[in-house]
């Protein structure tokens, strides 16, 4: 009997602390969260921005065909 009374117990502290420090976490994560999101935008517009500055080689160019203007039928 005095067992159970512990375990009951023991959850009742448990899941009271766990409501207690919720807050907390719940912040340490969304700022974690909010850096990463924070990093790949910082580092995915880096990346675009340095691709736009290199300009394709205008040289190898190849002719592949001429344009076919394919009308429709009814």
């Amino acid at each position: 009997m005095i067992t159970i009374l512990k375990i009951i117990l023991f959850f009742m502290l448990f899941f009271y602390g766990i409501r207690l420090m919720a807050p907390y976490i719940l912040s340490y994560f969304l700022k974690r969260f909010q850096n990463k999101m924070k990093n790949k935008f910082e580092s995915m517009n880096n990346v675009n921005f340095n691709d736009q500055n290199i300009k394709p080689d205008s040289k190898n160019k190849e002719k592949v065909g001429e344009y076919v203007d394919f009308e429709e039928l009814d």
